[in-house]
């Protein structure tokens, strides 16, 4: 999949995952395009990465969503590749009214279910109007597949990104564009660092992730549905393994 990509905005590659993605695409030659809330750090990744281009948006500002995507593509009409990668994870338990807040699940929800499917929306158009090969392109969790009580609001969204995943992998199943899931487990991030779970489970490191994730990339993007590593790709497969069946009668019969 890597090969066909040759210009690709991450949306969310401010830092984390997505920088070092955009980090390794980068280094393979590729047109990087990044976007994220904080423009002092995009201005610090690109003078690192001489080449690399920046757009300041805020992903959970759904109504401002349009006008981004259509600033994006007017600037960069050779996109052949989108990755929605931004999201946010907040802590707690809905045991009091104090414990979580209704501002928190609502940007919760907006920033890792409601944008990605706006986003979807608007930009594969695009990508089916290159007639060539194309990539959409969501990060879930495998907290999608295997929920944890500690985050109430953020692994439904993820599960919510797989189960919308599927059905628009189906729906573009004979056009150019593919559509895959990225599922990570636990990885060593400042998303994850403010949660400091290291006390459960020990995460991947962020190197050792996106080198794995890089590695099982390289397949023809028709054959990558779900792309995880680590736990992700364990909750992925098991998940695949229990409903592919049911997915295959289901299109066989219509």
């Amino acid at each position: 999949m890597t090969s066909s990509i040759s210009t690709i905005l991450l949306m969310g590659g401010s830092g984390g995952i997505g920088e070092s993605f955009a980090r390794a695409f980068h280094k393979m030659g590729k047109k990087v395009i990044i976007t994220g809330r904080r423009e002092h750090r995009l201005q610090e990744i690109a003078k690192a990465l001489p080449g690399l281009e920046t757009y300041v948006m805020d992903n959970s500002d759904i109504p401002a969503l349009p006008g981004h995507v259509n600033t994006l593509l007017s600037k960069y009409p050779d996109i052949d590749t989108v990755w929605v990668n931004s999201g946010i994870q907040y802590q707690g338990n809905l045991k009091t009214l104090d414990a979580f807040s209704d501002e928190k699940i609502i940007t919760e929800l907006n920033t890792n279910l409601t944008a990605p499917i706006i986003l979807a929306r608007h930009f594969i158009p695009h990508l089916l109007s290159l007639n060539r090969e194309a990539t959409f392109m969501i990060t879930s969790s495998g907290l999608g597949y295997v929920p944890m009580a500690l985050f109430p609001v953020y692994c439904p969204t993820k599960a919510g990104v797989h189960s919308f995943l599927v059905g628009l992998r189906e729906s573009l199943a004979d056009t150019n564009v593919n559509v895959i899931e990225i599922s990570p487990p636990y990885v060593r991030t400042e998303l994850d660092a403010e949660n400091r779970l290291d006390h459960l489970v020990q995460p991947m490191e962020l190197h050792e992730y996106t080198d794995q994730t890089l590695e099982s990339l390289r397949k023809p993007a028709k054959e990558i549905k779900e792309a995880g590593v680590g736990f992700g790709g364990l909750a992925s497969a098991k998940w695949r393994e229990a409903f592919d069946p049911i997915l295959k009668m289901r299109n066989s019969t219509g």
